[in-house]
């Protein structure tokens, strides 16, 4: 067998051995047992130089030093023996290296394969039960009948529920049947993604055919992750919800109200805005991109940037923000992990002013009452 020198060495290089190590182990192999002085030669190095770097050879179980015999020699140890023990002490190594690592701590992550379309009806009926804060879904519109009573409650336990009906070319279904499923439901003929997503953390994900009945031999990946999940999200609301027809929105929330989820009070109050309402918002927020404490100001809703529901008001398909005068300026006002906006909100308290005529501090002092 040939043997690309310049590859081995290469090799030898990434454990640790510098260019004239690599090269003088190869003069060693090569040569099965040399004197120190026909080792240097074929090296291509100094005789002090192997003398030198023996004793790290020695050390590594490279070689063997019959430095009893004159003159010295030296004699390769088995290649075989050498990765067999480096084996053990990578092994060892890794033994302990996994026993210090903690890549995240207190995060769950898990996925799995389904390859049955019944268990993944069945666990995205799961999926909804369990949403606390917000459900992303964009599915077959012919198997919303299915879940329409987990959507439903969904809506009913005041989360926000976005719901994306997809025709795929078949024929086009009621409108009557669709509403009722969620916060806002879209109709779209066209074939959309099979995707659910649920508090930012879970879901599930699959070809549509999957679940269509058309003897597709695809699967589904059900998941728990922290950074999966917005990322389908963001895709979900950047590339198709805007594509689609808006068929039902839900009645927002009674006011006063609070809201962890941003999106959540986007929706509420852009509805409320849109019926001539004046809101006024008290928020957790800090400046976006950093980790200083978050603090908590009031002031008045002047203008919602969104694209939940139409007509959308933003740039970006997934901008969404408030813009809060507090009486002394106007903040911008974006969700957590803001890009666009100057600052993130972690929490909005959303209430309604019974009188346009009141200032900021008289709204304060509502806001105070109202939270005593």
């Amino acid at each position: 067998m040939t043997v690309d020198e310049p590859t081995v060495r290469e090799r030898l290089k990434t454990f640790g051995f510098s260019d004239k190590e690599a090269d003088t182990y190869i003069a060693l192999l090569g040569q099965g047992e040399a004197k120190a002085s026909e080792l240097a030669q074929h090296a291509g190095v100094s005789k002090r130089y192997v003398y030198n770097v023996l004793g790290s050879f020695e050390d590594r179980g490279l070689v063997e030093v019959n430095d009893h015999e004159t003159p010295t020699t030296i004699r390769a140890v088995d290649p075989a023996v050498v990765i067999r023990r480096l084996s053990d002490q990578l092994s060892s190594l890794e033994t302990q290296l996994e026993s210090i690592h903690n890549p995240d701590p207190g995060e769950d992550r898990r996925y799995e394969v389904i390859k049955s379309k019944s268990t993944v009806k069945k666990r995205i009926a799961s999926l909804v039960r369990q949403a606390e804060n917000e459900v992303n879904v964009s599915v077959p519109a012919s198997l919303l009948p299915d879940l329409a009573p987990e959507l439903e409650a969904a809506v009913d336990r005041r989360v926000l529920t976005l719901v994306l009906a997809n025709g795929h070319g078949d024929e086009a279904v009621s409108e009557s049947t669709l509403k009722g499923l969620g916060s806002v439901v879209r109709y779209w003929a066209d074939g959309g993604p099979m995707l659910v997503c649920v508090d930012r953390r879970h879901g599930l994900f699959s070809p549509p055919e999957f679940v269509m009945g058309r003897g597709s031999d695809h699967q589904a990946i059900s998941f728990t992750e922290d950074r999966l999940s917005p990322a389908l999200v963001g895709s979900f609301l950047g590339n198709y919800w805007p594509l689609a027809e808006e068929i039902h929105l839900h009645e927002p929330d009674e006011l006063p109200a609070t809201y962890d989820r941003f999106r959540h009070a986007i929706f509420a109050a852009t509805r409320y805005l849109k019926r001539g309402y004046t809101l006024v918002a008290e928020i957790e927020l800090r400046p976006a991109d950093s980790n200083e404490a978050f603090e908590t100001r009031f002031g008045t809703i002047t203008d919602v940037t969104q694209g939940l529901v139409k007509p959308t008001t933003n740039s970006i398909p997934i901008e969404n923000a408030f813009l809060i005068d507090d009486g002394t300026e106007q903040l911008s006002v974006g969700g957590p992990g803001a890009i666009v906006e100057p600052y993130e909100a972690r929490r909005v308290t959303l209430d309604v002013v019974e009188s346009s005529g009141q200032s900021v501090p008289e709204l304060i002092a509502r806001s105070d009452a109202l939270n005593r």
